[in-house]
């Protein structure tokens, strides 16, 4: 998709503006964030808050008289948005609007308990909630897991529980609501570590046109507008609409790593009636890219970006320094006359090539003033081209079989659909809220594998076939839920959902014998079901209003993918007796806001887990593995500031102490024995126990310099273990970034607004660790003994990525 001549002449346009006069000024109110929206405190009554600081929901208050959860704002909200006892983030885009935004990262890392990873691609990050979604490995595609993520409450996960962030421009979203802590009460299947709900702008919102453009370094630049208005007629009701589009390329801060992406949004609205309501939603992402294989420990330490030592050509000298791939010469088969080729990503043209399409429509309908009924449906189609995946060898080493990695296809396609009804009438005349949801899910994949061929150089022409994946995933369940005021400070909640997961399909390789004809193909056949429930059990106490105690029990549980069940330390093969995994969690917070311009907000948790999925890597393949026990247990903190006008300080903390209580890692067989040693009580590999985001800015909000502001910001992630046996740590860091902005009110003129920034990230220019992967322990050769530290620091397994060195970003943005 070509860049449209309005997008590309969005910056230029933009700084032209910058110099018409400013004739008036329109008042202006600080950017807020909101955390745990539904769990704020009530307002005094005597003090209302003012417009900035809304207290609570929408409007920004709340009474006094209406239980938690209770306002009259949340009974117009689906049952999901801002629930009694849930603990939540809300993150308001407005506070983010001089920040530069790449990926969601720059949004999410507000959320305490959230980490962020860099995925195989450069606009891919991994989240991971409380520790959740971070156990992952080579492959393609990466993507989230244990975590439902949604876009306007439409489901963008798809029914094998895998979820893609590269479709996420956040210049699209208006809010971001994490929900922390096991949600399948609420959620359904995946729902493990928690769910993300993206919002976009509606048309009331938007009410014109937008226009914005950042660029920086290292090529980067992202043009997109944004376009919504709401009307009314008397005779076909209320309408309200919304498009985003976006086109964003650049060429990478590592030495491959050059994207292009397109996408585009609509969100469309028709109120017929006062009871019935129609919403269709829309969203497409074309986007490609190049890519480096990830690193091992040394190589990082030595060539971290690919460009201390050049690895565009795959030589014995480079290959320290450098993660090349072996594939057979001929790119059909291996044997003594096609012996295996070393090969550098750039030879291959290893990329990455994606469409995907989101489409769904909504409908409700209100029975009376209290009842609701919603349903809707979804479809998702995702096709791929990729190369630079774990080969499928199936069992011991085979003559003539694959050598290394190969090119994948897609597509993946899949449907969802739910429907549910609300009612608010009181139960024995005390205010209650009674919900009962159906839903149904499923997605087909169909993925033929081929063979990469040698010393191509650009797109990665494929060799021959080496296999094929045909799998289904489908779910069907219910979801319960009754919030009851028990008292005028006192809410409880109840909830439960009930799962029938089914996984089958079957994991096709293709053989060749040494002269180059083909062998029987080998098949791994899976047709696994997993039925799953999660009860959920919550209490919200609103002692006064300026504090505010909650306690909640709650259950997660994730059925394991297609993939997970044909993958062993050897490759593809059966692990059909792979487990659903469930966590059993308590949360307990405290809310805490003296005035309006003070919130703090604490949480406690400790879930127990149960057959935890663990992926594992030897640098070549990914495998799963059930951990029978393990405890994930932490704090987070959250602090919204505003100690003098103009001036603000947020933060973020999370503390994860997270170790194995029942684990025998089995390492491989040894004179027809398997080797396996005990890690209780060991850390669990890939998470960070402490980090921390926090900004400190001040905007100027009167005179001749209204609208000109400047923050700091400091990012920390504390070192951390990747491998079982806790053998090796990769360290920590500290990032600082500077940001300085300008927001103008313009009236008697067709622009009604003009924004610039411009960001310094990592000023200090620290060389960092932005992604990483949970390498598997192995044995020394004929030995019971494990690998040491010192040769683990070779291995492929680590998967790390470097994180970006110091760039300046910039952006302008045009309301018209």
């Amino acid at each position: 998709m070509s860049r449209s001549s309005l997008l590309r002449g969005a910056s230029v346009a933009s700084l032209l503006l910058a110099f018409v006069p400013v004739v008036a000024d329109a008042q202006q109110t600080l950017p807020t964030i909101e955390v745990g929206v539904a769990r704020r405190a009530a307002p005094r009554a005597s003090s209302p808050a003012p417009a900035a600081v809304p207290a609570i929901g929408t409007n920004g208050t709340q009474s006094t008289n209406a239980a938690p959860g209770f306002q009259l704002p949340r009974a117009k909200l689906p049952i999901y948005r801002e629930p009694p006892g849930q603990t939540v983030t809300t993150v308001d885009h407005k506070f983010l609007r001089p920040t530069p935004m790449f990926t969601v990262r720059e949004m999410l890392q507000y959320s305490p308990g959230v980490q962020i990873q860099e995925g195989n691609t450069p606009r891919e990050v991994n989240i991971s909630i409380r520790g959740s979604g971070s156990r992952f490995g080579v492959g393609f595609p990466l993507g989230v897991r244990n975590i439902m993520l949604y876009e306007d409450g439409f489901p963008i996960t798809t029914a094998d529980g895998t979820g893609r962030t590269d479709i996420l421009d956040p210049h699209a979203y208006n809010g971001t609501d994490v929900y922390r802590g096991p949600s399948s009460a609420l959620f359904g299947n995946y729902a493990l570590g928690g769910a993300i709900n993206f919002r976009t702008f509606s048309g009331a919102e938007i009410d014109g046109l937008d226009t914005g453009s950042e660029f920086g370094s290292f090529g980067y630049i992202n043009n997109y507008i944004r376009a919504g208005k709401k009307a009314a007629t008397a005779s076909l009701g209320e309408f309200d609409i919304s498009i985003f589009a976006s086109d964003a390329r650049g060429d990478g801060y590592l030495a491959r790593s050059a994207f292009s992406g397109d996408q585009a949004r609509l969100l469309a609205r028709w109120a017929p009636t006062p009871n019935d309501r129609f919403t269709l939603k829309y969203l497409f992402n074309d986007s490609f890219s190049t890519f480096m294989n990830r690193s091992s420990q040394n190589q990082y330490y030595w060539n971290p970006y690919g460009t201390s030592f050049g690895c565009a050509i795959a030589t014995p000298a480079n290959l320290p320094f450098c993660n090349n791939l072996n594939v057979p010469r001929n790119g059909i088969f291996t044997s003594a006359l096609a012996p295996l080729v070393n090969q550098s990503v750039w030879q291959l043209g290893s990329h990455l090539h994606s469409q995907q399409m989101i489409g769904g429509v909504r409908y409700e309908h209100d029975f009376d003033n209290a009842t609701t009924w919603r349903s809707q449906f979804t479809y998702n189609h995702f096709d791929y081209i990729n190369g630079t995946w774990p080969p499928p060898k199936v069992g011991p080493a085979f003559l003539g079989g694959l050598g290394g990695p190969v090119a994948i296809r897609g597509p993946s396609v899949g449907i969802d659909a739910s429907t549910d009804i609300t009612s608010h009438a009181p139960l024995f005349g005390i205010p209650a809220t009674h919900y009962l949801g159906f839903f149904y899910s499923n997605v087909k994949t169909t993925n033929p594998l081929f063979n990469q061929l040698p010393n191509i150089w650009n797109y990665g022409a494929v060799g021959a076939a080496v296999g094929k994946i045909d799998s289904y995933t489908s779910n069907i369940g219910l979801r319960a839920r009754e919030e009851i005021a028990l008292t005028p400070q006192l809410t409880g909640v109840i909830g439960f959902s009930t799962n029938w997961n089914r996984v089958w399909g079957v994991n096709t390789v293709y053989n060749y014998n040494a002269n180059g004809t083909w062998r029987l193909p080998q098949q791994v056949g899976v047709d696994n079901d997993y039925w799953n429930t999660a009860p959920e059990a919550s209490l919200t106490y609103r002692y006064s209003p300026e504090w505010q105690v909650r306690a909640r029990y709650a259950a997660g549980y994730g059925t394991p993918s297609f993939l997970y069940l044909t993958s062993t330390q050897t490759g593809a093969g059966s692990n059909t007796g792979l487990q659903a995994q469930t966590n059993m969690g308590v949360d307990v917070g405290i809310d805490w806001t003296p005035s309006h311009n003070v919130l703090v907000s604490l949480t406690g948790f400790n879930e127990w887990y149960r057959n935890e999925i663990l992926t594992l890597s030897n640098g070549l393949v990914s495998y799963q593995a059930n951990v029978p026990a393990s405890i994930h247990r932490g704090l987070e903190a959250n602090i919204d500031w505003r100690p003098f006008d103009g001036w603000r300080f947020l933060a973020a903390y999370t503390l994860n102490d997270q170790f194995f209580t029942n684990y025998w890692d089995n390492l491989g067989a040894l004179n027809g024995r398997f080797v396996m040693y005990n890690r209780s009580g060991n850390r669990i590999p890939n998470v960070s126990p402490h980090t921390l985001t926090a900004r400190v800015g001040y905007d100027q909000s009167t005179g001749d310099f209204k609208g000109l502001g400047a923050y700091a910001e400091y990012v920390f992630k504390a070192g951390y273990t990747i491998d079982n046996a806790n053998f090796t740590s990769l360290p920590g860091y500290g990032l600082v970034n500077l940001n300085l902005h300008y927001n103008r009110d313009i009236a008697n003129f067709f622009i009604k607004n003009l924004e610039m920034y411009l960001n310094l990230n990592n000023v200090f220019d620290r060389t960092y660790i932005a992604g990483s992967f949970v390498m598997g322990n192995t044995l020394i050769a004929g030995t019971p003994i494990q690998t040491p530290t010192l040769l683990l620091s070779t291995a492929q397994g680590a998967g790390i990525l470097a994180g970006s060195p110091r760039a300046l970003v910039g952006g302008v943005k045009l309301k018209f």
